[in-house]
């Protein structure tokens, strides 16, 4: 399907003026023979042939021989273009001319030693005259020069002595070191013509569009055709390196500069394509007329270009979700109506303290895994869960509180280090229970009188050490052992009161995407919500997949409102399309009628069944309270790291020992159950036994007292 829009896409490109060879008038300086004056200056090189004497000066023996001397030399010109590339150049020239002349020579003085006299010459003269040359472009703008030089010298002078250079003693007949002087005197028959041959080469810099201002860089040399004085083998030839400057008498009149412009008018045929192909534009045939405004100082060229492009344009997906909720029993079958029963019990339990504070390896770092507050008022023990590793992830602000409420409470702190991965470090152990005394006084005001740090001796191993040969062996190991003077520092957290979550029936939901979309689709997300609460959530790219998910008890406390959960699928696809399906399962919850009180008792090292003194403080103030004629269950746990029967016959003897404390101390008459033995599954609170702490709660006996509900 094509649908025509008009769209204007104006889009005016402005060009610069031009500044080379683009002008409205046709006069160029290519179409005049240009007609120049200017003036040149030189540095100049002299180079003297030479070898002579001066007829009004003699000296003894050998004559002067040839020199160099810089000089300048500054000419005035006039030239003129026969052809583009062949003009005549007239140039009136001024150079000065000096030259220093030197000549030793031996000779015998007084007893016939031999001596050595210098003899120097020093002329000056001026040329005054003219240059007639030819100069060719060869390649523009390089020119070669060649032509003749005339003139005169005039000025001519010239000055001379000879001097006694050695011995460094004595003097010539007239008594000096110096004869034969003379200072200015003329110069005799200097030649009154004076010719040279010129040949050099130049560089054309024109300053100006119209070449009224030319620059030319350019390099002379001059050969002597005769000599300087008549009769005397002397001539002067010369080098000259500079620049001359002409300006054009004819020059054709600044050109106009030219403006270009250019401007689109763009129409667009829409073309509907897949919508997973890719957007393109495919150019029409231009048009363009061209419109010229002259001006005095400006011509403006505008180039109205008009064309037709093509615009494929990918179609918006449409896309749809679907999702269907089914249960899965115990025996795998699904079922497609279902409503999700949750059963529920009023719980009051006391959450054990765990006095242990675990570390990473090779840390003195306190874990992220408690939680540190930066003031002590940001902590509220009742806003915290009623789990016992919810209270473990708090054990330092507990014992913060307490501390601080008990003025004549202490504390002692045992830093240890696993003796494999650790080799028992007493240094490492020491610092990670600083650590733990640092938190304390700085955020809690603990005085540091009131905790004490024990040091080991040799060896900060754990007195008992967990010996299993892995990482969550040596992860035990690494702690800082918590021991007071006041057990009511470790005792359990206060009772409270909560509706906890026995069972959930299914164990487990299928969520299947069918009837989704099964094109376009770039990622999805799936999210079951109990009211506010989110229940779990998952997300994948590519197409939604058929989701499976457990409901362990720790999910069915979420639902225990009893409010249905929403469903909801929400996938996203190319183009940024997007839809979202959504179901509802019904939630029924059931409150049992018995109500439990609860006591965990998390103060069993590795594989023992021995009963500390906290414990045993913790069992006789449980009892006290039991009503006559109540049923009480003691429920042994071991974590399932180890070899299951020897799990379940610790877990046995550790409720044996319980339920013989609790005899110790029971004054009434109660039903007490000390067979109920639970090897294959969490404690209460428990969700994995993936942190040391975990697995050390998990060694636990549980007493529950089970009482009508009121």
């Amino acid at each position: 399907m094509t649908k025509r829009i008009s769209a204007l896409l104006l889009a005016v490109l402005l060009a610069t003026p031009v500044l080379t060879a683009q002008w409205w008038k046709v006069t160029l300086p290519e179409d005049v023979w240009l007609t120049q004056v200017g003036i040149t200056a030189h540095g100049a090189y002299l180079m003297h042939d030479a070898r002579f004497s001066l007829p009004q000066a003699p000296m003894c023996c050998e004559p002067y021989q040839s020199s160099t001397a810089g000089s300048m030399s500054v000419s005035a010109f006039v030239r003129q273009e026969i052809t583009k590339h062949v003009r005549l150049n007239i140039r009136g020239s001024y150079v000065p001319m000096a030259g220093t002349f030197t000549q030793d020579q031996s000779i015998f003085v007084t007893g016939a030693i031999r001596g050595l006299t210098r003899s120097t010459l020093e002329t000056s003269m001026t040329f005054v005259g003219g240059e007639i040359l030819a100069d060719v472009r060869v390649a523009d703008p390089i020119r070669l020069m060649a032509g003749v030089t005339i003139g005169t010298l005039s000025g001519a002078t010239f000055s001379q002595r000879e001097d006694l250079i050695q011995p460094g003693t004595g003097t010539f007949e007239n008594g000096r070191r110096t004869r034969n002087e003379s200072r200015g005197v003329a110069l005799q028959n200097v030649s009154t013509s004076h010719m040279g041959a010129t040949f050099g080469v130049g560089y054309d810099i024109p300053m100006t569009e119209n070449h009224s201002v030319v620059v030319t860089p350019e390099f002379l040399y001059t050969a002597a055709l005769g000599d300087n004085i008549s009769g005397v083998s002397w001539r002067t030839n010369m080098v000259r390196l500079g620049a001359s400057i002409a300006f054009s008498l004819n020059a054709p009149q600044p050109p106009t500069p030219v403006e270009r412009r250019r401007e689109e008018i763009v129409d667009s045929l829409i073309v509907r394509i897949a919508p997973d192909a890719e957007e393109y534009r495919t150019k029409g045939q231009e048009r363009i007329v061209l419109d010229t405004v002259v001006d005095a100082d400006l011509v403006v060229i505008t180039e109205r270009v008009s064309r037709i492009d093509t615009v494929y344009i990918p179609e918006p997906p449409v896309i749809n979700a679907a999702i269907r909720a089914r249960a899965i029993d115990e025996k795998g079958a699904l079922q497609d109506v279902f409503t999700i029963n949750v059963t529920t019990q009023y719980v009051t339990e006391a959450l054990p303290i765990l006095p242990a504070i675990f570390f990473d390896g090779q840390s003195i770092t306190i874990s992220p895994r408690y939680r540190q507050v930066s003031k002590s008022s940001e902590f509220d023990l009742p806003s915290v869960p009623p789990r016992t590793t919810s209270v473990h992830r708090e054990i330092l602000n507990i014992l913060g509180e307490r501390l601080k409420l008990s003025p004549a409470m202490t504390i002692q702190l045992r830093g240890t280090a696993d003796p494999t991965t650790e080799n028992a470090d007493c240094n490492l152990a020491r610092s990670r229970a600083v650590a733990v005394k640092d938190y304390l006084t700085r955020v809690w005001g603990i005085e540091d009188a009131r905790i004490t740090i024990t040091a080991g001796a040799g060896s900060c191993a754990p007195d008992r050490v967990t010996r299993r040969m892995s990482e969550e062996g040596y992860a035990e190991n690494r702690r800082v052992e918590i021991s007071s003077n006041d057990l009511a520092l470790l005792a359990s957290v206060a009772k409270r009161r909560f509706n906890e979550a026995r069972t959930v029936n299914p164990p487990r939901l299928q969520f299947d995407p069918a009837g989704t979309s099964t094109k376009f689709i770039t990622d999805w997300t799936l999210e079951a919500r109990s009211g506010q609460t989110q229940l779990f959530s998952k997300s994948g790219k590519g197409l939604p997949e058929v989701v499976t998910q457990d409901l362990p008890l720790t999910t069915a406390e979420l639902m225990t409102s009893g409010m249905p959960v929403d469903v909801e699928l929400k996938v996203k696809g190319i183009r940024r399309s997007s839809a979202e399906a959504t179901t509802k399962i019904n939630v029924r919850k059931d409150t049992a009628n018995i109500e439990l009180e609860r006591l965990t008792l998390t103060l069993f090292e590795v594989a023992s069944d021995e009963i500390s003194a906290i414990a045993e403080e913790q069992i006789k103030s449980f009892v006290e309270n039991v009503p006559a004629g109540s049923t009480v269950v003691v429920r042994g746990f071991a974590d399932m790291l180890g070899n299951a029967e020897f799990n379940k016959k610790l877990s046995q003897k550790r409720a044996e020992s319980v339920c013989a404390t609790i005899r110790k101390h029971l004054r009434k008459r109660v039903d007490l159950q000390c067979n109920d033995i639970a090897t294959d599954r969490f404690p209460p609170g428990i969700e994995s036994y993936n942190t040391p702490e975990e697995r050390f709660l998990s060694r636990t006996v549980q007493i529950e007292v089970k009482k009508s509900r009121k």
